[in-house]
């Protein structure tokens, strides 16, 4: 599906009345990603008595205020990210704790900046839509194949694999240039090689962790 997410992976720190707010934020490739990034960033901060973290995916909206007082930390961290129009975006802060009381509109707020300059930090980018696709072709017809696909700015390939009956290739194409690239590797190949279009797994991520929303 076609969106807007974040350019790059990017983090930002605050330190507000001594309690230091680190933020990292980056795009997700896969629902696995936001896992990865929150388990990353515990190992990074062992001394953080609060890892917090928001995540969009599609329709789905999860965040978790990892034991900080209920709405004071994932859920301004995930109006950050529909703000700014985010999708397939995760965003985790790691917060340690100065010794002074910030409030619930204080804790909102550094948490919240925190992820809206990291955000600015990693930029934006719009991803437009792709299919993947397999194409099987005799090996008589691969090394054409091979450069004309390569040829292709709208294409991105995997690694050929070869068997006994000829060379199957795997990629994505820019779903508006997909019915054109079908064409060529038709016409290339003299309609020897057979497209099949492969339906994307666009699901829910699950949650990585449950919400605490308790002091």
């Amino acid at each position: 599906m076609a969106h807007h997410t974040l350019r790059r992976r990017a983090s930002h720190e605050d330190v507000v009345k001594r309690s230091r707010f680190v933020a990292v934020v980056a795009p997700m490739a896969s629902p696995d990603d936001a896992e990865a990034l929150v388990a990353e960033v515990r190992a990074t901060h062992p001394d953080a008595g609060h890892v917090c973290w928001a995540l969009v995916w599609g329709a789905q909206r999860r965040w978790s205020d990892d034991g900080e007082p209920g709405g004071t930390a994932g859920r301004p961290m995930l109006e950050v990210l529909d703000k700014r129009g985010l999708d397939r975006a995760v965003a985790v802060v790691a917060r340690r704790f100065g010794g002074v009381k910030l409030g619930a509109g204080g804790l909102a707020r550094a948490y919240g900046g925190a992820v809206a300059r990291a955000v600015d930090a990693a930029g934006t980018a719009f991803v437009p839509d792709r299919d993947a696709f397999t194409i099987g072709a005799p090996f008589a017809d691969a090394d054409a194949l091979l450069r004309t696909l390569a040829a292709c700015p709208e294409v991105v390939l995997d690694a050929p694999a070869y068997g006994a009956d000829g060379v199957e290739l795997s990629g994505t194409v820019l779903r508006d240039a997909r019915s054109r690239v079908e064409a060529l590797v038709a016409d290339v190949t003299r309609g020897r090689a057979r497209w099949r279009s492969v339906p994307v797994d666009d699901g829910a991520p699950e949650a990585p962790g449950s919400s605490a929303p308790d002091a």
